[in-house]
């Protein structure tokens, strides 16, 4: 067993996710046939190893889900969807957003404004830096310069697991992105400057 598995074993293990075997790349053959698709465990250990080098210690537990329809990602509280909308509640500490697809544009501006009050957000969304919300949230002139939002362009190809089954859905063909907003290090950042 090798450190990775070492690693994804110790903080994921405890909630039920299984590693599965690396498979050969499959077709892209997702079929977007509902927007509850589930974070797969690699994803999740590849954000926590990310907020970690940020200096952010979430101890591989988030505070809040903001968007869910179960309980499948490590956190303290979860808005499941239809009990909780997380677009009217507030976020608090480190909250995880993986949104419908098709509502991006409301849920990256929700967190900016999370972001502005202090929050720390965490959102995997498509990659369309093209689109209005990425040029109005997350880049400045184009760029991945806004302070305090760090960018990490994944690569295509990603499984998302089935809610029902939990088990690998097909092969998603655009681009992700893991987006941090330190809204911690944002806030005082804003107060040194008064």
């Amino acid at each position: 067993m090798n450190k990775t598995d070492e690693q994804f074993i110790k903080v994921f293990g405890s909630i039920g996710i299984d590693k599965k075997e690396e498979k050969a790349p499959a077709k892209y053959n997702f079929a977007q046939e509902r927007s509850d698709y589930l974070t797969p465990g690699c994803i999740l250990a590849e954000i926590f190893a990310d907020l970690e080098n940020a200096g952010i210690n979430c101890e591989n537990c988030f505070d809040l889900d903001v968007c869910c329809t179960q309980k499948n990602i490590p956190a303290k509280r979860h808005y499941i969807d239809g009990e909780t909308d997380g677009l009217k509640a507030d976020w608090v500490g480190i909250s995880y957003c993986n949104p419908p697809y098709n509502e991006c544009d409301k849920w990256v501006k929700k967190a900016f404004a999370e972001f502005e009050k202090g929050v720390i957000c965490v959102l995997l969304i498509p990659a369309r830096p093209e689109t209005k919300y990425w040029q109005q949230y997350l880049l400045k002139n184009g760029r991945a310069e806004v302070p305090y939002i760090d960018i990490k362009f994944l690569r295509k190809g990603l499984r998302f697991l089935n809610p029902d089954t939990h088990e690998e859905m097909g092969v998603f063909k655009n681009p992700l992105a893991i987006v941090i907003m330190n809204g911690m290090a944002n806030a005082c950042f804003e107060l040194t400057e008064d």
